[in-house]
C-alpha cells in the first residue's frame, strides 16, 4: 500500500479558526488523486455523509442489485443552474431505472449535495446526531454562510465513496480500493439533456424557453438568481432594468442559460464529472495492471449519453476538474492540465 503524504494545510496563517483551514491531500491514501477541502466541522459533516451513502450502497448490494454511479453536472458553472441540473439528474435516473429495471441501483449524487433540500436536510441531520452523541454543536447555517463547501469538499466525499470498499461483500478475490462496489458509471450526455427538455416541445429552442419561463414564474429562488445582484456579502438587490449595464447583465444571464442547456449541458462541461471520469479511469487502469485478479473483462463498465463507451476510450483520461495535480499521478502534468 502506498503511504499517504500528510495533507498540506493552507490558509492557517491568515485565519486562526481551525475550521477555516483548508488542506490539500488524497481522500484515499493509496489512490493517486488529490483535492483541496475544508478541515474541521465541514470534514466531520462530510465524513458522516460518506458513511450514509455507503450504508445506502450496502443495502443495495445486500439486495443483489447492480450499482451504477450517475455522473451529472450540479454546479452553476458555465451558465447552468443548480436546480435545473438537479431536475435533469432526477429525470435521467428515472429514465435509467425504467429502461434497466429494478435489478439496478442508480447512485444520483445530487440527492446528497447541498444544492438540494435533501442534501441540506442530511447535513442538519448529521449535526443533530453529533450533538446528541458528543454534546458538540455544529452550526450548519453559519458554515454555509461563512465557508460554503467547494468542489473539492464534494470530490473528497465522492472519491471515498467510489474508491473505498471496506464493506465489499462479493465472493470474488479483490484488490482493496479498486472500486469494487460499483458495476458501472453513467455519464450524462447531450442526448440525455435534450430528451429532458424535448418532452415538452418539438424544438430544443422552444423547449428550453418554455422550461425557463415556467421556472421563472413559479420558483422564487430561480427568479432571484436572474433578477438580483449581490451588493454586499449575502445581501442582494433587484437589478435595475432601466440601467443599460444591469439590463445587459440580465439578458446575458438568460442567454448563458439557453446556450448551456441547448448545446453544452452534460458531463463534458462539468469539473466534477471530469474528476469522476479520471477516477474510474484510474480504477480500471489498476484492474488492467492486475490481470490475475481483474483484467480487461473485469473493468468497471462506463456509459456516456446512453451508450457504452468504445474500447479505445477506457484507457483515456481527461483534463482535471477540481483535482490538484500531484506527482504520484501516473500521467504527465501536461496531460492533466487544468480544465479551462
Amino acid at each position: 500500500m502506498t503511504k499517504e503524504k500528510p495533507a498540506r494545510v493552507i490558509n492557517s496563517a491568515q485565519n486562526s479558526d481551525k475550521n477555516a483551514d483548508k488542506c490539500i491531500g488524497r481522500p484515499v491514501s493509496d489512490f493517486p488523486i488529490e483535492f483541496e477541502w475544508y478541515t474541521g466541522d465541514w470534514a466531520t459533516l462530510f465524513d458522516r455523509q460518506v458513511q450514509l451513502v455507503k450504508a445506502d450502497l450496502r443495502r443495495a448490494q445486500a439486495e443483489g442489485r447492480m450499482i451504477v454511479f450517475q455522473s451529472c453536472p450540479i454546479s452553476t458553472a458555465g451558465g447552468g443552474h443548480y436546480s435545473t441540473n438537479v431536475d435533469i439528474a432526477g429525470a435521467v435516473e428515472r429514465s435509467l431505472m425504467a429502461k434497466w429495471g429494478e435489478r439496478f441501483f442508480i447512485l444520483n449524487p445530487s440527492k446528497y449535495q447541498m444544492e438540494t433540500k435533501e442534501g441540506v436536510g442530511l447535513m442538519y441531520q448529521h449535526a443533530e446526531a453529533i450533538w446528541r452523541e458528543t454534546g458538540r454543536r455544529l452550526d450548519v447555517d453559519h458554515l454555509v454562510k461563512t465557508k460554503p463547501p467547494t468542489g473539492g469538499d464534494y470530490m473528497r466525499m465522492w472519491t471515498k465513496v467510489i474508491v473505498e470498499d471496506d464493506y465489499y461483500n462479493g465472493a470474488d478475490q479483490i484488490i482493496p480500493n479498486s472500486g469494487n462496489l460499483f458495476d458501472a458509471f453513467y455519464f450524462i450526455g447531450p442526448t440525455d439533456v435534450q430528451e429532458f427538455f424535448l418532452s415538452e416541445a418539438r424544438s430544443l429552442s422552444q423547449a428550453v424557453e418554455i422550461y425557463f419561463a415556467r421556472k421563472y414564474a413559479l420558483d422564487t429562488d430561480f427568479k432571484n438568481d436572474f433578477d438580483c445582484i449581490e451588493q454586499n456579502k449575502g445581501v442582494c438587490r433587484l437589478l435595475d432594468l432601466s440601467n443599460p449595464a444591469e439590463k445587459g447583465l440580465w439578458e446575458q444571464r438568460r442567454q448563458d442559460f439557453f446556450r448551456y442547456y441547448a448545446i453544452k449541458a452534460g458531463t463534458n462541461f462539468s469539473q466534477g464529472s471530469h474528476d469522476e471520469w479520471n477516477i474510474v479511469h484510474l480504477l480500471n487502469a489498476k484492474r488492467i495492471a492486475n490481470p490475475s485478479v481483474y483484467g480487461v473483462e473485469r473493468q468497471i463498465a462506463v456509459f456516456f449519453d446512453g451508450k457504452q463507451i468504445s474500447p479505445g476510450s477506457y484507457p483515456t483520461q481527461t483534463a482535471l476538474g477540481y483535482a490538484k495535480y500531484c506527482a504520484s499521478m501516473p500521467f504527465s502534468q501536461d496531460t492533466f492540465s487544468k480544465s479551462i
